[in-house]
């Protein structure tokens, strides 16, 4: 996959529609679509069996290509990655790399409720069945997906991961009134459902999800990077000098994430700090975003007002707790 086709797709084809992804699901779902038909839905998978999958660094800048374009389209795109990616992992056999990658079938995650306490949603053997039930507090994709991976721990605190159609008729879902990317289908669950063994996809430990925040936390930093470029973007428009000061901030802290993910052994702390320099600096840039619009920053239709809310709800994506503590130090110690 060349990474020029992908961003001057989204640049001729997603961003001119940002706003219209932004507020109608239906819109979404066309671009959705268009982004499996040129097999960009799974990124970090090979192409075909054998064939060398992206690089962590150039997934890294495909995602924040897909965010500067649309935060609901990154949003989605990367629920449907972690579950191709898992797919591909523990079950090689039974699933066709490039229909993963071409979103055939589309497939969701739900496992954000593994880092609450107690879990939500427990699993169990039942004999040779899968018994699961409880609450998904938040589930993305509803309408857009056509399985969903979910996890759930067993009572021996490992993880059971097994693959839920999303027409099965146990499923009792409401939609959650969102701020920000409303229109990716996110929603809260209640399920209690028996499934034949051949849905079970993977059995991990009880920290995998804790090992998981720890090992990808720099990942996220694609999407604040990408919100940053756009707002950028429209302060470019106006010809202002904040946009350059912005810009080579950027770019400062885009080169330091790529040296890090270049790295065969991440420094944890060093890739927390960078983590929150690229939360700060989207913040930075989108609220400048505002102020340059003025008032009409507050329409629903200004790049600025979405790209605002954009940034909230990448804020909280992924959020740990040594995250929250670390980036609510940095916002109580700025000058």
């Amino acid at each position: 996959m060349e990474l020029q086709a992908l961003q001057n797709w989204l640049t001729a084809e997603v961003q001119p529609q940002a706003e219209a992804i932004d507020q109608d699901p239906a819109v979404l779902a066309t671009v959705l679509g268009q982004m499996g038909d040129r097999g960009w839905l799974g990124l970090s998978l090979p192409t075909i069996a054998g064939e060398a999958a992206l690089s962590p660094l150039q997934v890294w800048q495909a995602q924040t290509a897909i965010a500067s374009a649309s935060g609901a389209l990154a949003f989605l795109q990367t629920q449907h990655q972690s579950a191709a990616a898992l797919l591909a992992r523990y079950c090689p056999g039974d699933r066709c790399l490039q229909g993963l990658r071409q979103g055939q079938p589309k497939v969701g995650i739900g496992f954000s409720h593994l880092r609450r306490s107690p879990v939500p949603l427990q699993a169990q053997w039942q004999g040779d069945q899968i018994c699961l039930s409880g609450q998904l507090p938040w589930l993305t994709g509803w309408g857009f997906f056509e399985e969903f991976l979910i996890a759930a721990p067993l009572p021996d605190g490992q993880i059971l991961f097994c693959l839920i159609p999303a027409s099965a008729p146990e499923w009792q879902v409401s939609p959650l009134a969102l701020a920000a990317m409303g229109t990716t289908g996110t929603v809260a669950a209640q399920l209690s459902i028996t499934l034949p063994r051949d849905r079970l996809v993977t059995i991990q430990p009880a920290t995998w999800i804790h090992d998981r925040d720890r090992q990808g936390i720099l990942s996220p930093t694609a999407f604040a990077c990408g919100v940053a470029r756009a707002a950028i973007r429209t302060l470019e428009k106006q010809s202002l000098d904040s946009a350059a000061l912005l810009q080579s901030r950027l770019e400062q802290i885009e080169q330091a994430i790529a040296a890090t993910l270049l790295q065969s052994e991440r420094l944890p702390d060093r890739a927390l700090d960078l983590r929150v320099q690229a939360l700060s600096l989207m913040h930075r840039c989108t609220q400048a975003a505002v102020f340059s619009a003025a008032g009409a920053a507050n329409s629903l239709q200004h790049p600025a007002q979405r790209l605002y809310r954009e940034a909230l709800a990448f804020s909280v994506l992924g959020l740990t707790a040594d995250l929250q503590a670390c980036y609510l130090t940095a916002i109580a110690t700025a000058d």
